[in-house]
């Protein structure tokens, strides 16, 4: 393989306004290996440990919020995310949203980006070219009105899943079965009416996913309570 990582970098939207502060989202996805769209293999190969992604964000550009990694500072407006070990074939992703300031109609810089990783049986680290990332501002408003690219919206939708997850489980625990079953079942009709309108499987999927868990964790926490009162 020629890098050992093979990326992706895909903006919510291709154009912002040029005046006022602006929100964009960017997905990550990264792999190594060759992809296949379906593995059998149980113990994927190795490609390279300790993966990081560096990245160095303009002066007008703050780090609102990351999904599914974290991050922590670095040197000169930096940011290091640490992404663990890839394996052959598996593609994974995260996403940075990012508050932008005004800039002047054209293309800005926005984030550098630099991989960093061991490859499988040495120590030294291997760091792969910068990458820039660049925006377009404008006052367009036929290119502001663009809708938002699907393939970032249904990532970050999938990436909230886990937290939402956590936090019904936090209220399942305190006992507050109706907000916790409530908390699975809105998201999982989020997810339903976007799959809905796109037809992807993969959102279908994952409102299945929590319909399922809120029945699992809801008879599960009844049983618990009705169990706790009889032995009270």
């Amino acid at each position: 393989m020629q890098s050992g990582i093979q990326d992706q970098f895909t903006w919510n939207r291709n154009h912002i306004f040029a005046s006022g502060m602006n929100k964009a989202i960017l997905l990550v996805e990264w792999y190594g290996g060759t992809l296949r769209p379906a593995r059998r293999r149980t113990s994927p190969k190795l490609i390279a440990r300790d993966v990081e992604l560096h990245l160095w964000l303009e002066p007008h550009v703050t780090l609102l919020r990351i999904y599914g990694a974290k991050a922590r500072r670095g040197l000169n407006h930096s940011l290091i995310v640490p992404l663990g070990h890839l394996q052959d074939g598996v593609k994974q992703f995260f996403a940075i949203e990012l508050a932008l300031e005004p800039q002047s109609p054209g293309l800005h810089g926005v984030i550098s980006a630099q991989w960093r990783y061991k490859e499988r049986n040495k120590e030294r680290i291997k760091e792969l070219p910068v990458k820039e990332l660049y925006m377009n501002y404008t006052y367009h408003m036929g290119l502001l009105r663009q809708q938002e690219d699907f393939h970032v919206h249904k990532h970050v939708k999938l990436l909230e899943t886990p937290g939402v997850v956590k936090e019904a489980i936090r209220l399942f625990e305190f006992g507050d079965i109706e907000h916790g079953e409530w908390v699975l079942r809105r998201k999982g009709d989020e997810l339903l009416i976007n799959a809905a309108r796109n037809a992807d499987g993969r959102l279908l999927a994952e409102a299945d996913m929590l319909y399922q868990l809120s029945e699992h964790y809801v008879g599960t926490y009844m049983n618990r309570n009705t169990s706790l009162v009889r032995n009270g």
